[in-house]
């Protein structure tokens, strides 16, 4: 008993030094308090021609989604019309004669030139509604806009809509590129795309990740987030992900990103591409809990004091994957590790381990939940959570 008192404590203070914590963040609380799914699947009726739009003043219906068709147009300026609806700054980039994308921006109040992305692919194959690819993320960014445009943040959030992403993800790689080039300092993107079907109701959501930049870090948010907001998703870790969506524009021009999205290994939807791709083939509640965990995400990197400035760089020099793992995880760090320490949630020590720069651990002895590996390196210490999942 005394031993566990003991572990508490130390655990208690190292969590308070290194703004580690269990408690959820009010904020971000708040944020997914205000999301209203009947919003979010409005928005889907109305990017599908199931219900008008008003652009303009005028009433009209968006027919499709797709490259050079005249509903695409009527997207872009339906959506911008939103974004400046709720105060945001609308801009938007032409990247060829028939595609544009289109932000919305939040500017931070204290460091706006560093900045976090959401993001999803605004148009659509020819012929089908689009329901699920992807007026979902289309709409979920939506709902994001409008519910963060009331909160104030010390990082520029970007609402981001891409076009052409069905010819090869050319209106993101367009902006990626171009923000490389310009060295714009984006601390973390996270793509949308389908995020409606759960044909067998058993909450699984995929999240790609690849070790590119601080990804890692930004992955390991969006699992604690999950935990920590109820938000009620099995996640199933993509490592390396999948690069048929936009998220590897980012990563392909060495920036952090993390695509959240329904199962597409396993659990495929079968409608995809079809015409009957309609909301009525949605999984609603699953729906929004992805939206939910990337609105979490997104608010816990975005309320951060530190998270851009230092976290996220600092993460990345010790990298702990998978996450979550089952029998086997893996530390692979710049510098010599000189111990690990295994902590479960009430603050038991459950392992010490002297490990050398790159790293084999084997957790087939950990019952399922989450633990904190409080790893010290020569000049550093880091305590990333873990969630281990037989």
């Amino acid at each position: 008993m005394k031993t566990n008192v003991k572990n508490f404590t130390a655990l208690s203070l190292l969590l308070l030094f290194y703004g580690i914590s269990f408690a959820q963040n009010q904020n971000v609380q708040n944020i997914l308090n205000d999301v209203k799914i009947d919003s979010m699947t409005f928005f889907v009726k109305q990017l599908t021609g199931e219900e008008p739009v008003i652009i303009g003043g005028n009433p009209d219906i968006i027919i499709s989604r797709h490259k050079n068709h005249p509903g695409n147009e009527k997207a872009f300026q339906f959506i911008k019309e939103k974004f400046q609806s709720y105060g945001l700054q609308a801009d938007s980039l032409q990247f060829s004669s028939t595609g544009k994308n289109l932000f919305g921006i939040k500017e931070g109040m204290l460091y706006p030139d560093k900045k976090f992305i959401i993001g999803a692919h605004y148009d659509n194959v020819a012929g089908v509604p689009g329901a699920d690819d992807n007026a979902s993320g289309t709409a979920a960014v939506l709902e994001a806009a409008r519910v963060f445009s009331e909160y104030d943040f010390p990082y520029t959030i970007i609402f981001a809509l891409w076009d052409e992403e069905e010819q090869g993800l050319i209106g993101s790689d367009a902006y990626a590129s171009s923000a490389a080039a310009s060295n714009e300092n984006i601390l973390g993107y996270i793509n949308m795309d389908m995020l409606g079907w759960d044909g067998n109701n058993d909450n699984v959501a995929d999240i790609h990740v690849r070790p590119v930049a601080s990804s890692l870090a930004l992955l390991d948010k969006a699992m604690v987030a999950n935990i920590d907001y109820d938000i009620g998703l099995s996640l199933h870790l993509v490592n390396p992900g999948i690069s048929a969506t936009d998220h590897a524009s980012f990563w392909n021009n060495g920036f952090s990103a993390i695509g959240i999205n329904e199962e597409y290994d396993g659990d495929f939807n079968p409608f995809w591409h079809t015409p009957n791709d309609t909301l009525g083939q949605f999984n609603i509640p699953f729906y929004e809990k992805c939206a939910k965990l990337v609105f979490a995400t997104l608010g816990e990197c975005a309320f951060s004091s530190t998270l851009g400035l230092n976290n996220i760089t600092e993460q990345n020099k010790v990298n702990v994957y998978p996450n979550p793992a089952s029998n086997t995880i893996y530390i692979d760090a710049m510098e010599t590790i000189e111990s690990v320490v295994v902590y479960n949630t009430l603050g038991v020590q459950i392992d010490n381990i002297s490990l050398g720069d790159m790293s084999r651990v084997d957790t087939s002895s950990l019952s399922d939940g989450l633990y904190f590996f409080h790893i010290q390196t020569r000049n550093a210490t880091y305590s990333p959570k873990i969630i281990i999942q037989h």
